[in-house]
């Protein structure tokens, strides 16, 4: 298959890694050095207006530091995949490079990195009439159904993720394909031009990162930003990510499965800080398996981050 970028001009690193790793402020503080780099985001949180606070997104005053892309592209109502984080990112990069300045690709989002390094198969389209049958079936129909034609994809996606089991479906019947078939057909080996550095810490570190960050979090807003959101946008796929769906869930009085809350706040923050470690867990297992990138742990490794990323973006060097 065809990689969907073309060769670029200079490289272009993409600055990923766990959560509450670091990878924000990394980059704003080596782009303060480097005035001609602009960030490209690469979060799915990001992507969508008023999710501010719980997604740590870069304060008005950093994106004026740092010129940024793919930022609040659109509203939470809006179902924004991977394939339209490719279709929107490839003209900015295109661009960047046209006014002689420099790319840098901040975000975690495994799936928007990996079709950035291997490109994505063709978006199967199914009708209307077949994504409302689909929907209308529950998660473990759905699942049956799509472990008799695909049985790894099946075992990948699980039972209970609704959504994903709808679209393997619909990849399915519309295309004659699984979805298997088709990741099969994709590029086995990354674009040339990007180079991934992931970032990480120790865990004990990490953790405590990710409890200080839920509380200042919390006292900052979010439950009221929360609030807000889902009056607005009851059906919002986007306030079901790690941390929107914790609070969504203390507003509506719906205690854990098998967990017994700490009454007040704190019980929030408890159920974020382990929402988020769980998806440290995941997010180091997705880069470990589908990435062949550098990995660097902060902030002991802090100078092996600056000197890898001074051989893509060396200072002083005309664009």
């Amino acid at each position: 298959m065809k990689h969907p970028f073309p060769r670029f001009k200079h490289p272009i690193a993409i600055l990923t890694g766990t959560t509450a790793s670091g990878k924000t402020s990394s980059a704003l503080e080596f782009c303060s050095n480097h005035p001609e780099i602009e960030i490209v985001n690469a979060d799915s949180v990001l992507i969508y207006q008023g999710l501010n606070i719980g997604s740590a997104k870069p304060t008005p005053e950093e994106q004026k530091q740092v010129k940024h892309h793919l930022i609040d592209q659109c509203t939470p109502d809006h179902l924004y995949t991977a394939a339209q984080f490719i279709e929107d990112i490839l003209p900015i990069l295109i661009d960047i490079e046209k006014r002689k300045k420099r790319a840098l690709i901040v975000g975690g989002t495994g799936f928007y990195l990996k079709a950035l390094l291997f490109g994505m198969w063709e978006q199967v389209n199914a009708s209307p009439e077949l994504r409302n049958h689909l929907e209308s079936l529950d998660a473990k129909v759905l699942y049956e159904k799509l472990k008799q034609v695909d049985p790894v994809a099946a075992d990948k996606i699980g039972p209970t993720d609704h959504y994903r089991l709808v679209r393997a479906n619909e990849v399915f019947e519309t295309s004659g394909k699984t979805p298997t078939e088709h990741q099969s057909a994709q590029n086995t080996t990354p674009h040339p031009d990007f180079t991934l550095l992931i970032l990480d810490r120790p865990q004990d570190e990490l953790l405590k990162r990710v409890q200080k960050r839920a509380q200042l979090m919390i006292e900052n807003g979010w439950i009221e930003e929360v609030e807000s959101l889902i009056k607005q946008y009851p059906n919002s796929r986007a306030l079901h990510s790690v941390g929107y769906a914790q609070i969504i869930q203390f507003l509506e009085g719906k205690p854990p499965s098998g967990r017994k809350l700490k009454p007040g706040i704190q019980g929030v923050i408890d159920e974020v800080v382990i929402a988020t470690r769980q998806l440290i867990k995941a997010q180091r297992t997705w880069f470990r398996g589908q990435f062949d990138g550098q990995w660097i742990i902060l902030d002991e490794e802090k100078q092996l981050l600056i000197d890898s990323l001074e051989k893509i973006y060396p200072s002083g060097v005309q664009v």
